[in-house]
């Protein structure tokens, strides 16, 4: 296995195929000058896009929604509903509607999901949400999580909406923690803390124990830049050269130097003393935290300082301020985010509706005391499930860390990252090396 090859194509935000068909599939250059039509750029058509455009025809058949798809390789019928976005379909998307969007061309409607989205905000290419909703008087942001739409924030402003967002955290071995005598403040411990009490653990249990299975090196360096890129992109600067970053290249080089992670891949989860707990919907959160084998943690940071609970969006879209048509695409997005839309199955991850969500948890609920809740063989008693929602509730309305970055920014630091690791260059050339890469590519 090329593990780079595989890590990159993890980083360039794996997306499932399927149901990708549309029959307004369009291709060309330039917004649409027509009051009735809509351009949309994606890579590919995903399940929720495709349906809502199904159901906006129903109420606007009188509006045209034209999708232009941008991928590296042509689409065909072998294609599979389990192959995903390449690195180079990525790469021609960014290029080509970025390209147009320079031009003061490209859709009225894109889909911002892996574009250079600072950048754009910077060239005022995209619009600003928040006037749009202060201009409707039909739009209640109080059903919406507005911590979500405060941490997706350029500024002052909202330039990409989210319509669905994932919490990502960590899960501990309650019985292992226990026995160990391990207590885990989890607002103040740093990854240098959570090497230690893996350690610790491991010396309970067994030195073929990880503290993560499959967790790779460039992988566990694009998870620490999502975290910090906001100090590590202030004010379109590049901060690479700098303790902040060096000590995340230490920490990350010393976890896997003393055994504590292991840059091989394993079929064997059994060996892990924490897992990954990426709270993907209602049900599967609260299944996560009702389990009685597991904590659910915040994960450590590089220096202690809590920013609240990190969350990534799963699909946004943003409006080209160049667009003829703002006011038809704003009523488009507003209608993917009725409580209708938002409550389809097609719809990956916690709404942002909190009424949907509500309702989710609520069947979520009863699920769980009568014992049917997916992963759990189990009844809980109604309070005890109550108490995990609320918890659960803590989570979503405590959610500020956007987890989100610039593709490129991250290949960058890949690629430089290798020669840290293998001891072939220093710490500190390689953060200088970065630091002159990224600021030549935010320049550009």
């Amino acid at each position: 296995m090329n593990l780079k090859r595989w890590v990159l194509a993890l980083l360039a935000m794996i997306v499932v195929l399927s149901g990708c068909s549309s029959s307004d599939v369009g291709s060309g250059e330039g917004g649409s000058s027509d009051g009735n039509k809509i351009e949309i750029a994606t890579m590919a058509v995903t399940p929720y896009l495709d349906e809502a455009v199904k159901q906006y025809k129903k109420i606007r058949p009188d509006i045209q929604i034209e999708i232009k798809e941008y991928l590296a390789r042509p689409q065909t019928e072998e294609m599979t509903s389990s192959e995903s976005f390449s690195k180079s379909d990525v790469e021609k998307y960014i290029q080509t509607v970025s390209t147009q969007m320079m031009s003061g061309k490209g859709a009225d409607i894109i889909v911002m999901n892996d574009l250079p989205q600072d950048k754009y905000v910077a060239k005022n290419m995209l619009t600003n949400f928040y006037d749009l909703m202060d201009q409707d008087s039909e739009f209640d942001r109080n059903q919406y999580y507005q911590n979500i739409f405060k941490n997706s924030q350029d500024g002052d402003g909202l330039y990409a909406m989210p319509f669905s967002f994932v919490i990502d955290a960590l899960t501990g071995n309650t019985e292992l923690l226990e026995k160990a005598n391990i207590k885990i403040d989890d607002k103040t411990w740093t990854w240098d803390g959570f090497k230690e009490i893996s350690k610790k653990l491991k010396e309970q249990v067994g030195e073929d124990y990880v503290a993560f299975v499959n967790l790779f090196p460039i992988q566990m360096l694009a998870e620490y830049i999502e975290a910090n890129y906001d100090n590590l992109i202030d004010q379109g600067q590049a901060n690479f050269d700098s303790d902040l970053f060096r000590d995340m290249m230490k920490q990350i080089k010393s976890m896997y130097d003393e055994g504590v992670l292991k840059a091989e891949f394993s079929y064997d989860y059994s060996k892990t003393l924490f897992n990954k707990a990426n709270l993907f919907d209602p049900i599967s959160g609260l299944s996560q935290v009702l389990d009685p084998k597991l904590k659910l943690y915040q994960n450590p940071t590089v220096n202690g300082k809590y920013n609240g609970t990190p969350f990534k969006s799963y699909f946004t879209l943003g409006i080209n301020s160049k667009s003829k048509v703002q006011d038809e695409a704003w009523e488009f997005i507003k209608f993917m985010l009725s409580e209708d839309m938002q409550s389809s199955p097609v719809v990956q991850g916690f709404a942002m509706h909190k009424g949907v969500v509500e309702k989710q948890l609520n069947n979520a609920k009863q699920q769980a005391v009568a014992g049917t809740l997916p992963l759990l063989e189990q009844k809980f008693d109604a309070e005890t499930v109550e108490s995990k929602i609320q918890e659960l509730h803590q989570l979503l309305d405590g959610a500020s860390t956007n987890l989100s970055s610039d593709m490129k920014v991250v290949s960058i630091a890949i690629e430089e990252f290798d020669s840290y690791m293998s001891g072939q260059k220093s710490v500190e050339d390689v953060s200088k090396l970065i630091q002159n890469r990224v600021n030549t590519y935010i320049n550009e």
